[in-house]
């Protein structure tokens, strides 16, 4: 199977742009994905259309784990 994945950041932050990328593995609330040289946290996962064939469209959300450091100390 493969996924093209939309991945949008919480709030649309600018300092983060969204991005797409087609992958193997389905993404998984709670995994984390490297975009850049930023590590996100997967917070959503959605299905844009019915799979077809070996194709699947989804829509994740995501959040940086950096500034979950920096706010919570």
């Amino acid at each position: 199977m493969v996924y093209t994945v939309s991945y949008v950041v919480v709030g649309g932050n600018k300092k983060y742009p969204s991005g797409m990328m087609n992958q193997h593995e389905r993404p998984v609330v709670g995994n984390h994905v490297q975009l850049g040289g930023t590590v996100f946290e997967i917070t959503e996962v959605k299905r844009m259309l019915p799979p077809s064939d070996d194709f699947e469209f989804l829509h994740v959300t995501v959040k940086p784990l950096a500034e979950d450091k920096e706010t919570s100390g």
